[in-house]
């Protein structure tokens, strides 16, 4: 049978795999906690535009902390942004932390990034203002919802679950002996 610290190993190292799919110009992270694959926490650094004002004022690139409990994966990442001011957005909440909605357990970390990426992005799919961690986002938000402002980046984000690097087969070379 294998134990809760197995699974949880299993869980770091696939989490690490997703993680360095998304690894790249857009999203670049170091381990600060833990050894590949076992990284119990990342700094990200995230160079998507995001609102961070109400004027609106924005910003390019953010430096992210990621920290998974003990617990983890029963329960979520902690997510703070460490660059300040943090977005001006209803799921964000006014100490930096993300509001990430509901955590699913099947949710890899990579995932798990990338829907909290697309927060920053003004994604409308994924903007809950039902909910709101910053109440003055969001009634911002609503009013201006129909403006055009949101999203406020539309550059695609990678997918966790692809490699970006191809392994190339080994070429095996016939030498002439004389």
């Amino acid at each position: 049978m294998t134990t809760p610290q197995e699974i949880r190993l299993i869980r770091l190292k696939n989490d690490h795999s997703e993680m360095v799919n998304i690894r790249g110009d857009l999203i670049q992270w170091k381990a600060v906690r833990g050894d590949a694959p076992y990284v119990e926490a990342y700094e990200l650094t995230v160079k998507v535009r995001t609102i961070i004002s109400s004027t609106p004022s924005y910003r390019n690139e953010h430096v992210i902390s990621l920290e998974l409990s003990e617990d983890y994966p029963n329960r979520p990442p902690l997510i703070n942004m460490q660059t300040s001011p943090p977005p001006y957005h209803p799921n964000w909440y006014s100490n930096g932390n993300w509001c990430y909605g509901t955590w699913d357990i099947s949710e890899g970390l990579g995932h798990h990034v990338i829907r909290m990426i697309r927060t920053l992005q003004f994604d409308l799919e994924i903007t809950n203002p039902h909910s709101p961690a910053n109440s003055d986002a969001r009634d911002w938000f609503l009013s201006k919802n129909t403006s055009g402002l949101f999203p406020c980046d539309r550059t695609n984000l990678p997918d966790p679950t692809k490699s970006r690097f191809t392994i190339q087969p080994e070429i095996k070379k016939k030498f002439q002996i004389q």
